[in-house]
């Protein structure tokens, strides 16, 4: 019942535009910072290790931006749950694909596709891929062939609205099979190498599961763990990769950057392949610190 009536709520306000949804926006980052201090000292903490060289009243100014974005994130989140066709995403332009050559390049020279990005812009947004290309031009980046991997809330009527709030804009939800759970991921990859799929995987620092032979890398002036099973797969398989960087051009607008790690994954090591995502990674956060989700509790 309660899943019901958070679902219909969501989808009423998602009919609202979205310059509403970003005034709504404003009000929850306000509660956010100011009454609830949702997970202030984490975010201080994380931006004070990752800028030291940064004084107390910039990293201040950061946070405050930070939470302000986060709003943004809520607003067009719930705002693309109304996106019931794809076209109304489309005339939006929320986000554009900045040069889809590259993506449509890596996809016709490899078996498959290994798309790595992080919790940078809006990474909710993804489930309507196929309708931020303003180009004109012919491309694969279609939602037949464009797998997302997800990992599963800790609440089954979170991971239903959230299922359904991302693959709003699909045309064929129904039958869609793109939307894949983290634990399947390594099984269904292998199982169909056979196929030519881009999967959309998010990659963080420390992995969500234990593992026997954690990765280390540095990360924003911190030595830390991180998954690597993005770049194992796409190994195994002899995949492209490249890293999706969402960097926001202004308020309602993110850039899509497709930016190529390898051709050919089987020619690096794993090491190789996180170290290049990571130097991508910290570049764009360094040009936009406010543009990352500094709540997540990653650095162990």
């Amino acid at each position: 019942m309660m899943r019901i009536i958070v679902q219909s709520l969501m989808r009423l306000l998602a009919l609202l535009p979205l310059r509403v949804h970003y005034v709504l926006g404003d009000f929850v980052s306000w509660l956010a910072e100011k009454v609830f201090r949702y997970r202030e000292a984490d975010v201080l903490i994380n931006l004070a290790r990752s800028f030291p060289d940064k004084k107390y009243k910039e990293l201040q100014a950061l946070k405050h931006q930070f939470y302000k974005h986060f709003g943004e994130i809520v607003a067009e989140t719930v705002w693309f749950g109304g996106c019931r066709s794809g076209e109304r995403l489309h005339r939006q332009h929320l986000a554009e694909i900045v040069d889809p050559d590259e993506i449509n390049r890596l996809y016709e020279i490899a078996p498959s596709v290994m798309i790595m990005m992080s919790h940078a812009g809006n990474w909710e947004l993804i489930g309507g891929i196929q309708s931020y290309d303003y180009t004109g031009k012919p491309t694969h980046v279609d939602e037949s062939i464009y797998y997302v991997i997800y990992l599963r809330p800790s609440t089954k009527m979170w991971d239903k609205i959230l299922h359904a709030n991302r693959i709003a804009s699909l045309r064929d939800r129904k039958n869609y099979r793109g939307y894949l759970e983290s634990r399947e991921v390594v099984r269904y990859v292998l199982e169909h190498r056979d196929e030519k799929i881009m999967y959309n995987f998010i990659t963080d620092q420390h992995p969500y599961f234990k593992t026997k032979d954690p990765m280390k890398v540095r990360f924003m002036n911190q030595d830390c763990t991180t998954m690597k099973a993005a770049a194992d797969l796409a190994i195994k398989t002899g995949m492209s990769v490249c890293f999706l960087s969402m960097q926001q051009e202004r308020r309602g607008l993110y850039k899509l950057n497709y930016i190529t790690i390898c051709d050919d994954a089987s020619t690096m090591t794993s090491q190789q392949i996180m170290d290049r995502y990571y130097e991508l990674l910290q570049k764009d956060i360094e040009a936009q610190p406010w543009n990352y989700l500094w709540t997540h509790r990653r650095w162990k």
